[in-house]
């Protein structure tokens, strides 16, 4: 018997979300940042501000997801970056391989 692995994002509250499910039909960007860089946490707003006035003010808002690649030291670390980036956007999970 063949195992189908699915693949699993996160969203900001920690949800697992099947990544073909919340990425089909859509333009993804890959985004690769750590908190602990001052030139990252600087930057960070210029994508997300871009992102949300994608989402909120197109109509029909834009088909486009934005994946978090954390480049940060643990898992909790990253937690606390994606509550400051003040976006919904999809993280990989800290511990997945494909990181």
């Amino acid at each position: 018997m063949v195992e189908v692995y699915t693949r699993h994002l996160m969203d900001k509250d920690r949800y697992s979300v099947e990544l073909e499910e919340v990425l089909q039909n859509k333009v993804v960007g890959l985004y690769f940042s750590a908190i602990w860089r001052a030139s990252c946490r600087s930057f960070t707003s210029v994508p997300c501000g871009f992102y949300m006035e994608l989402l909120e003010e197109m109509e029909p808002p834009a088909s486009l997801e934005v994946v978090f690649i954390s480049s940060d030291h643990s898992a909790e670390e990253m937690a606390g970056y994606m509550r400051i980036m003040h976006s919904d956007w999809l993280a990989l999970p800290y511990h997945d391989p494909y990181k």
